[in-house]
């Protein structure tokens, strides 16, 4: 049904999630989130921006070699700090939230004018951070933290962007919130294994998450139990679970989805684990054609959405269910222990390596014999040593029945962890030692040589032997 004349802003259409039109943000915004793992061209707009912001407040501040230098602090200068992700999540919300509307003039100028909105939040997003740094020197920021920053920035750049629903500013912000916070956790992902079928799944998803007009007392205590399931995520560090645990909110998403088989598959086809099982992204596909086919046939279930006022408790219960929307980037901070001795011995030869890890040359350690020191990253919990080689499109084995050895047919790998408890070596004892709350994710260390050089039994002592006696994480004196 159309709007009264004397409403300024369309309500959202009688057509359901279900229709048609939706399937053309659905691709776009799939699309936006995969081109983060394009080569950055917009850090040659906001290097020079930077510097300029950093200069007006007396900073003396230079780049060179991939290094930000403000006086006496140098912080890289990474994908990050360019800008790109931020400028695709913006462009994404942007296109999301006016998904339901005519693609007029005022869509595009929308759309175009993320832009310059995209390099303001990232200025602050940046400043942010050398802020922080300079503030809690030499402490740096953790991963989540870093997420936060830009999203924080990106939330109120995105809310001048699109325009006010009927139902109000309140639910506008709630919905543009979790949108924000769904595509902030997918960005990262689709460079992953499956990312391209994760981020349909949870695109499609978060299609059919909608505030509805009257909130039922079951979708209420359904939301007190989801905020208390992020606190089990918090507590026991099972971070993959995070972007599932938003997409499933209550309060927005529709009932009809999630007991459609469509649902359920795309529901845990936006779990990350999920795409590396076997048939993960075969039945991910699967759930996507059917969801798809739907999209086509019919106008689907009617919209959620109403103009009328919202009653009093929900109003007063939106901007806490909207607050824990940060939780996926703020969470393991919360609860991770500071720990000192991460880094690997002084004495070691050492040659870094993305994500978080070093190459590592221990004195007396065999020539023919390599070592991988990978640093947690807050409370997130080490993946198995089969799977952080499959993100790097590499299948593993075991080498023999019953073995810790894995291979892939040309070299050895065995991996063991370092805990402030002691060294540990399987993963099995390894979640076992974490899983308690607040216990810290350790170090992972992955012993590799080539199968042609030694035999299975001949590596697996090596590398039991070669990591014997190192330094253990430990609470910083006085914590």
């Amino acid at each position: 049904m159309e709007p009264p004349p004397s409403q300024t802003v369309p309500a959202t259409p009688s057509a359901g999630v279900g229709s048609w039109r939706l399937f053309v943000p659905v691709i776009v915004v799939a699309l936006l989130a995969q081109l983060t793992a394009a080569q950055d061209f917009f850090g040659a707009m906001t290097k020079p921006m930077v510097l300029a912001v950093l200069g007006v407040f007396g900073f003396q501040a230079t780049e060179s070699a991939g290094m930000l230098t403000v006086g006496d602090l140098v912080v890289p200068w990474s994908r990050d700090c360019a800008g790109l992700n931020l400028l695709v999540v913006l462009l994404a919300v942007t296109v999301w939230m006016q998904r339901h509307r005519r693609l007029d003039l005022g869509f595009w100028l929308r759309v175009a004018a993320a832009l310059p909105a995209a390099l303001a939040a990232n200025i602050a997003r940046v400043l942010t951070v050398v802020a922080y740094r300079v503030w809690f020197f030499p402490a740096v920021e953790s991963p989540q933290l870093h997420y936060f920053i830009g999203l924080a920035w990106l939330v109120p750049f995105a809310m001048v962007l699109v325009p006010v629903d009927v139902r109000g500013r309140l639910v506008t912000s709630l919905e543009l919130m979790h949108a924000a916070a769904v595509l902030a956790l997918v960005a990262p992902m689709a460079e992953a294994p499956g990312g391209l079928a994760l981020t349909l799944a949870a695109v499609l998803t978060l299609a059919h998450c909608r505030l509805p007009a009257c909130v039922s007392p079951i979708r209420w205590f359904a939301t007190v139990a989801w905020l208390v399931a992020a606190a089990g995520i918090v507590l026991t560090g099972v971070e993959s679970f995070w972007l599932p645990w938003l997409l499933v909110c209550p309060l927005l998403l529709m009932r009809s989805w999630i007991l459609s088989w469509e649902g359920v598959i795309l529901l845990a086809g936006s779990q990350p684990m999920f795409q590396l099982l076997p048939w993960g992204q075969a039945l991910t596909w699967v759930g996507l054609a059917l969801a798809g086919w739907k999209l086509f046939k019919g106008p689907g279930a009617p919209s959620q959405g109403s103009s009328r006022q919202l009653p009093r408790l929900v109003r007063l219960a939106l901007p806490l269910v909207a607050a824990s929307f940060c939780l996926p980037f703020l969470g393991s901070t919360l609860v991770t222990p500071e720990l000192a001795n991460l880094n690997p011995p002084d004495t070691a030869t050492l040659r870094e390596i993305p994500g978080d890890g070093y190459q590592v040359h221990l004195p007396g350690q065999p020539e023919d014999m390599g070592l991988f020191w990978y640093l947690p990253s807050g409370s997130q919990r080490h993946h198995t040593l089969k799977v952080c080689m499959k993100y790097r499109g590499i299948d593993l084995r075991p080498a023999s029945e019953n073995s810790a050895v894995m291979t892939d047919g040309e070299v050895w790998m065995r991996e063991f962890f370092l805990l402030p408890q002691g060294l540990v070596s399987s993963h099995a004892d390894y979640v076992w030692a974490t899983l308690r709350p607040g216990k810290t994710s350790g170090i992972h260390l992955i012993a590799v040589a080539s199968c042609a050089d030694m035999t299975e039994s001949q590596f697996a002592s090596a590398a039991a032997t070669l990591v014997q006696g190192l330094p253990l994480p430990t609470k910083p004196a006085g914590r």
